[in-house]
Order: C-alpha cells, then sequence, then structure tokens
C-alpha cells in the first residue's frame, strides 16, 4: 500500500512524501497525484523517497513521463532520499542520469546534487557518462 501526501516547501515547491511500495497501484496512483500537480502549475516537484520499499518498472516509467512533463511546463521533478535499494536499480537502468542523487529534501530545493560513484562494468571499468558506449559503430564511421 502507498501513501501520498503533498506538503509546500519554503521555496514554492511542492513536496510529494511517498510512504510504502510504488508498485502498479501505487504507479498509478504517484502518477496522477504529480499530473495533478502540474496540471495546477504546481511544476517544481520534489519527491520524498524516503519511505519507499519498493519501486517498480511501472513507477519508474511514471517518474520519466512526470519529469517530462514538469519540463514542458518549465519546472523540473527531483527525488529525494532516494533509499540504497531503489538508486542501484536506478543505477543498473541509467535512469540515475536522468534523476541526480538528491540526499534530503533541502538539497533537492537547493539543486544541490550529490556526485555518486557509477557501478563498474565486468572489465573495472565505468561506463562513460556520455553515452558512447552505447552507441553503434558503423563501419568506416569513427567513434566520436
Amino acid at each position: 500500500m502507498l501513501a501520498l501526501s503533498v506538503e509546500a516547501h519554503r521555496t514554492g515547491c511542492a513536496v510529494v512524501v511517498a510512504t510504502g511500495e510504488l508498485d502498479l497501484a501505487g504507479a498509478r496512483r504517484v502518477l496522477d497525484k504529480l499530473d495533478r500537480l502540474v496540471t495546477e502549475g504546481r511544476d517544481r516537484i520534489i519527491l520524498d523517497m524516503s519511505g519507499v520499499a519498493f519501486c517498480g518498472a511501472q513507477a519508474m516509467s511514471a517518474l520519466v513521463r512526470t519529469r517530462a512533463r514538469a519540463q514542458r511546463a518549465g519546472g523540473w521533478l527531483r527525488l529525494a532520499a532516494v533509499p540504497p535499494h531503489v538508486r542501484r536499480v536506478f543505477g543498473k537502468t541509467d535512469l540515475d542520469r536522468l534523476f541526480p542523487h538528491f540526499p534530503d529534501v533541502a538539497s533537492a530545493a537547493a539543486g544541490r546534487v550529490v556526485p555518486e560513484q557509477r557501478t563498474t562494468s565486468p572489465g573495472g571499468t565505468a561506463a562513460p557518462r556520455d553515452g558512447s558506449a552505447y552507441r553503434r559503430q558503423e563501419p568506416g564511421n569513427p567513434a566520436e
């Protein structure tokens, strides 16, 4: 079961506190809540995930869609206090590139990102942040 509450931060952004599981049902609820905020013009949103026990693929997709919608409206979606087990999944799916690590709501409101080490590949080196490791090499076209 997922519990959601919305608070106003002193900086004017909306803070959505999520507690429980962001499973299929939770993903729908959080998407509805975040979409409603953007529709109301509250497009600077922080999702406090400190109480999230699980985050499924549907919830991750909902977060990506909401982020894009908020950006189109001139705002943003930032995730705060993401538990380590969820951050690991974000790292494995490269969502950590879209959602930088904010250790708490205050840091997210201020835009203070905490740098993190990327998980290394089996060869022992981190994947390049520019995505070049994921580009297909065509014959006759050197890598950029």
